[in-house]
């Protein structure tokens, strides 16, 4: 495979009854039912609870552990330029690369993005350097215009299944279903419900990307429009800046998954995200790092003075002390009048072994 394919059959398709031919998307058996359009926009047929008992439990099949998982609907928002899209392609590299992604391995997944934002150019050129040569899987794409309708997702429904699509990435969720109001409940939850239908029938994994409001807000309150979107996705993901470097993003999500972190410090160096942990825990790193630059290699120090050139409490200092481990080493007593005080190891240049 020499770059993505493009799937320019999809955006001829302007209207209900003038699209592809019936050759493109055949009819066939999916692995959850037939999907009919009458499947996708719902029916009435009662289970028996003592039934579904009897069924083993459903397994989660996660692309991304906690975030982006087969049959859900995951929702990632940001404001512009703040790096969502960054880190949502990177994630379609990894998979197509056979790398791994905020430092966990990935299954290889066909996918499918829709384009439907950028400039078709922007989007070959983001992945040309990637993804030109050695792609592990199918990266399949469609660009704007795109129509938000039951006939297309009929199509997309179809196509999912016949090419063994594992991972639809839609960029942006707005850019494709075209609200008139986006703050209108009910409106979001019309074309919403049947979108929600249709991610569960084809049972590939949806991430589609989203706007944030510019006052803000927590718990997926400042996704853009009516709340009524963040009710109906499965994983709410928010990109925010966060109180330490410049190059690190905090990810807040609201999940109806316990494995979903609530929130996770990612980094970006040499063009690609990286995990850093929780905030608490990157927190109390940097402060440790502090602790670590203001002990002195041959004037010992006690807790108070550490507290007084770093201007972190000695409840910090102690912990940032603890986390150094044998960056550090403690001498004295700790007791009233000879306390613990603490120097900087030594470091020892590594002997050449060379003769």
């Amino acid at each position: 495979m020499s770059e993505p394919t493009v799937l320019q059959d999809f955006t001829e398709d302007h209207g209900e009854g003038n699209g592809p031919s019936d050759s493109f998307l055949p009819t066939l058996q999916p692995r959850r039912g037939r999907l009919e359009e009458t499947n996708l926009r719902g029916s009435f047929a009662p289970v028996d609870l003592q039934e579904l008992f009897k069924e083993p439990p459903e397994h989660i099949e996660w692309i991304v552990e906690g975030y982006v998982a087969k049959g859900l609907f995951s929702l990632l928002s940001g404001s512009p330029k703040l790096g969502k899209t960054t880190l949502a392609y990177q994630l379609i590299i990894a998979i197509a690369r056979g790398l791994e992604y905020l430092g966990s391995a990935l299954p290889p997944v066909h996918v499918l993005i829709l384009a439907l934002e950028e400039h078709r150019r922007d989007v070959v050129g983001r992945l040309r350097a990637d993804l030109e040569t050695d792609l592990k899987v199918d990266v399949k794409l469609v660009f704007a215009p795109l129509l938000f309708s039951a006939a297309i997702h009929q199509k997309i429904a179809h196509y999912i299944q016949e090419h063994n699509i594992g991972l639809v990435l839609v960029d942006t969720l707005p850019a494709w279903w075209g609200l008139e109001d986006e703050n209108n409940a009910s409106e979001v939850l019309r074309k919403g419900i049947p979108l929600l239908n249709m991610i569960r029938q084809t049972d590939a994994a949806w991430l589609c990307l989203a706007h944030t409001r510019k006052s803000g807000g927590e718990n997926g309150q400042e996704v853009r429009g009516s709340s009524a979107l963040v009710g109906l996705v499965d994983i709410a993901i928010t990109m925010k800046r966060t109180g330490g470097e410049a190059n690190q993003r905090l990810l807040e999500s609201v999940s109806r998954y316990a494995d979903t972190p609530p929130k996770l410090v990612v980094t970006y160096q040499d063009g690609r995200y990286s995990r850093l942990g929780t905030p608490d825990s990157v927190s109390a790193e940097a402060k440790a790092q502090k602790v670590l630059e203001a002990t002195s290699f041959d004037d010992p120090q006690t807790v108070e003075e550490l507290s007084a050139l770093t201007h972190l409490s000695k409840q910090d200092v102690s912990r940032g002390l603890s986390l150094l481990g044998d960056k550090v080493y403690r001498m004295g007593e700790g007791v009233r009048g000879r306390p613990y005080e603490y120097l900087r190891t030594p470091i020892h240049p590594t002997p050449d072994t060379k003769e």
